[in-house]
């Protein structure tokens, strides 16, 4: 505040405040989103599972309730927040390296950390865009579709489906901060939630017997589970293998508050680690 006050004293331009500067740098992000036609493309994607959706609910026999329309939208939700942030955090960092834009980006008087918020911000915001887009249609069609009223599990979900699409760009920021390349960033974000985080909590959960819930994945599948009511248990299958003896297979489900928790941890300890390796990497000729 006084190096602005001094610079307005002495005619000068005063620099923008941090908050600004992260205003900035989101509102350039979100173009560059535009000018790339990431934001459009998943918007496609999105606009065809709902229609699809859609046209299978509405010719099925079946007799659905409000609550059970929208549950059959919610079952794609996790596969479009791993999209969401492939798309919008995979190469959030990473970019400014290799498309070399970090050498007229950095010169400037702005903080590692004003960018990086303002990255994180236009991340957040299209991935809230995507799943709030999402889900309004899911309860329109829902409302026309189903029968009954509306529960209060459909908004427990949508804010579920945000603190995941948040935790899940928080990775994704990690994972650009420490890569070389956008290409591997993006393949690896999507790797790592489409199948290695799903592989682990498998082996860990159903044939390990350990409740998986440090797992990033397993405490995002609540926006599922939180749809049913009454709200699944554990179980143990065993299945015979002969000579007497048994295999038992495990089915978890998350526990909602516990879920938050592990999220939310996620999310910050990402970005705290992101913001560590963004501000010690320097730009290389």
């Amino acid at each position: 505040m006084e190096a602005n006050a001094n610079a307005t004293r002495n005619g000068s331009r005063a620099l923008p405040s941090d908050l600004q500067q992260v205003g900035v740098v989101a509102k350039y992000d979100i173009l560059k989103y535009l000018r790339s036609r990431r934001l459009l493309g998943i918007l496609i994607i999105e606009v065809l599972v709902l229609a699809i959706i859609t046209v299978l609910i509405g010719t099925s026999d079946h007799k659905y309730t409000v609550d059970g329309v929208i549950s059959e939208y919610v079952g794609f939700v996790s596969i479009l927040i791993i999209l969401g942030a492939t798309l919008f955090g995979g190469d959030a960092i990473v970019s400014e390296y290799q498309g070399r834009t970090g050498f007229l980006l950095f010169p400037n008087p702005v903080k590692k950390s004003s960018i990086l918020g303002g990255k994180l911000a236009s991340s957040v915001a299209a991935m809230s865009l995507l799943l709030v887009i999402y889900y309004v249609v899911a309860i329109v069609c829902g409302l026309v579709l189903g029968s009954g009223g509306m529960s209060t599990r459909v908004f427990a979900s949508l804010g579920l489906a945000l603190l995941y699409g948040i935790s899940a760009i928080a990775v994704a920021f990690l994972i650009s901060s420490i890569m070389k390349g956008s290409t591997g960033s993006l393949i690896l974000t999507f790797a790592l939630f489409f199948l290695i985080f799903d592989i682990i909590t498998s082996l860990i959960g159903t044939l390990g017997g350990i409740k998986p819930w440090f797992m990033i994945d397993f405490a995002g599948s609540t926006l599922s589970t939180v749809m049913s009511d009454p709200y699944p248990v554990d179980t143990i299958s065993s299945i015979p293998v002969g000579d007497g003896t048994t295999f038992s297979m495990h089915v978890f489900y998350p526990e909602i508050y516990l879920s938050i928790a592990v999220m939310v941890v996620y999310a910050a300890a990402s970005i705290g680690l992101a913001y560590l390796f963004f501000r010690r990497r320097e730009m290389a000729a």
